[in-house]
C-alpha cells in the first residue's frame, strides 16, 4: 500500500475517533445536566384531610414513580401523638428524592382535631429532623391537610417550623364547607399571622368545581379565601380551578391533571 494512502487512512481514522470522542463527551455532559434538572431539590411531604387513610396518595406516588422511582417514607401519628416510621429505600437516591406521607390515625373532621393534628405534624417534623436529617421540604396538603400545613407554617404549633419552600393546597376549606355560614375559627388566626407566609417561595391553591361553585363538598369561596393569606405575602401565589366532568372532593387526588401539577410545582422545583 502506498505510504500516502496509508497515512491518509490513519488521518481519517484519527479524525473519526476524535469526532466520536467529542460526541460521547457532549452526550455525557447532556445526561449530567438532564439529571441535575430533573433531580428533586428537596423532599415532598404530603398530608391528607378528614377520614384519611394511609393510601390516599397512592395514585400520585404511582404517577410520580412512572418517570423516576422515589424512595417513600410513611410517618404515622397515632391517636396519642406518638410517631411510627416506615421507609422504602431506592438504591442511589437521596433524601431529596423522597416522597413522605404523614398519616394521622385520628383524622376526625372537627376544628379541635385539626389543632391537635397540627401539633402532631410539628412532632412528626421534629422526628424527621432527627431521624433523616430533614432540613427543608416542599409540601402538599389535601382538604384539611392544607389547613394543617398552613397552621404549621404560620407557627401555630411550633416557633421553629422546618422551612417549607413550595406549598400546594388542594380543595382546602379555609372557611369551612357552608358558604352561607363561613367558619372563621381556624381562618382568623392564620390571617393574624400571615406575615409568616413570607417564608414561602411559592403557593399553588387548587380548587375543584362541578360548575356549581363547589366540588360537592367545599365551596369555591372557601378555597379561594386562601388568597388573602398568601397573595402578596408568599413569593408567588397561583390560584386555579380544576373543572372536570363528575369531579368531586373525594376524587381530586385521583385526577391526572393534579398529578401533573404536583410534578411541575413540587417535584421539579
Amino acid at each position: 500500500m502506498p505510504k500516502k494512502v496509508m497515512w491518509g487512512l490513519i488521518a481519517c481514522g484519527t479524525f473519526l475517533l476524535l469526532i466520536i470522542g467529542l460526541g460521547l463527551a457532549t452526550q455525557l455532559k447532556s445526561d449530567r445536566s438532564s439529571h441535575v434538572i430533573t433531580q428533586q431539590k428537596r423532599p415532598l411531604i404530603m398530608i391528607a384531610g378528614s377520614n384519611s387513610t394511609p393510601n390516599n396518595f397512592d395514585d400520585i406516588i404511582k404517577a410520580l414513580n412512572a418517570q423516576h422511582r422515589h424512595p417513600v417514607i410513611n410517618v404515622t401519628v397515632t391517636a396519642n401523638q406518638t410517631i411510627q416510621f416506615k421507609e422504602n429505600r431506592v438504591e442511589n437516591t437521596h433524601l431529596n428524592d423522597a416522597l413522605i406521607v404523614i398519616y394521622f390515625k385520628n383524622s376526625a373532621d372537627t376544628n379541635a382535631n385539626i389543632v391537635t393534628q397540627t401539633n402532631g405534624l410539628a412532632k412528626a417534623m421534629a422526628y424527621l429532623k432527627k431521624r433523616v436529617h430533614l432540613k427543608t421540604a416542599n409540601a402538599l396538603g389535601y382538604s384539611n391537610g392544607g389547613l394543617i400545613w398552613s397552621r404549621y407554617v404560620a407557627g401555630l404549633a411550633t416557633t421553629k417550623p422546618v422551612p417549607i419552600h413550595d406549598l400546594m393546597l388542594i380543595g382546602t376549606p379555609f372557611l369551612g364547607t357552608d358558604e352561607r355560614q363561613p367558619d372563621h375559627d381556624l381562618y382568623d388566626p392564620l390571617l393574624k399571622r400571615k406575615d409568616h407566609f413570607k417564608s414561602l417561595h411559592a403557593v399553588v391553591n387548587v380548587a375543584g368545581d362541578t360548575s356549581k361553585g363547589d366540588d360537592n363538598v367545599v365551596p369555591l369561596s372557601s378555597v379561594t379565601a386562601g388568597g388573602k393569606l398568601f397573595m402578596n405575602t408568599a413569593g408567588r401565589y397561583t390560584q386555579m380551578t380544576v373543572n372536570v366532568k363528575n369531579i368531586s372532593h373525594g376524587n381530586l387526588l385521583q385526577e391526572r391533571y393534579v398529578a401533573r401539577l404536583v410534578r411541575q410545582n413540587l417535584v421539579n422545583q
